[in-house]
């Protein structure tokens, strides 16, 4: 992208407009050919990261295309470049930095959404973006595994409507496997806290991994003690 134009307005907000000078975004997404038919304008408003503690509008003026070419199924074509993907209204810098947010920065994903001025979806897409690279990755291999229960809220309580007794509806509890010695934090975060839940975990883990285990650091529950 190039600016075209900076605007400052009388409370000192920035609008920056701005127009396509990479020519691969008039390749037709379906064909890859790049077109030499402009067929019209369209504008949009994609959101930005801040200019130091103030918000940028920003006014991407962009061209449609057509595909002239015959065997292509896709007869015309809205420009779009890596920095903002097709129907993306957050530049790619800034979903990068609201996925950061959420993984490095903040203690839920809806502070990061409001720090961003982002909605929760989005910000959620944009962390799950950034961890899945990482969720991929083999774990490190650790000496001693730590396992642990953890409470995820208060338990829902409901009267039985026919004897009037109160009984728990939902209490949801979480497995955490963690380097108990080293410096890995949390592997695993598992739904539900019984033996099976954590044998299962196992299962999925390679020989090689699990054989350099030498130490087991369990919870007192009973739930753990057949793991």
């Amino acid at each position: 992208m190039a600016v075209r134009q900076v605007e400052v307005d009388e409370h000192g907000a920035r609008t920056v407009h701005l127009v396509t000078a990479d020519e691969t975004a008039a390749a037709c997404p379906t064909c890859g050919v790049i077109s030499t038919a402009r067929k019209g304008s369209a504008t949009t408003h994609p959101r930005d990261v801040p200019y130091g503690p103030d918000a940028v509008r920003l006014v991407w003026h962009k061209s449609r295309w057509r595909c002239l070419e015959d065997r292509c199924p896709r007869l015309s074509f809205t420009e779009s470049l890596p920095q903002v993907p097709p129907r993306c209204r957050l530049t790619t810098r800034l979903y990068e930095q609201v996925g950061a947010g959420v993984a490095e920065g903040y203690s839920c994903v809806s502070s990061a959404a409001r720090a961003h001025g982002v909605s929760w979806p989005v910000a959620h897409a944009a962390f799950v973006a950034h961890v899945t690279p990482v969720l991929e990755q083999d774990l490190p291999e650790v000496a001693v595994l730590g396992i642990d229960e953890t409470r995820r809220g208060k338990p829902i309580w409901e009267q039985d409507p026919v004897t009037g007794r109160w009984r728990i509806k939902h209490d949801r509890w979480h497995t955490a496997i963690v380097d108990a010695a080293g410096t890995c934090g949390l592997l695993a975060h598992i739904e539900g806290r019984t033996a099976t839940a954590v044998t299962n975990w196992l299962a999925g883990q390679p020989d090689s991994w699990k054989a350099a285990v030498t130490h087991v650091a369990i919870d007192l529950s009973a739930s753990y003690a057949k793991a």
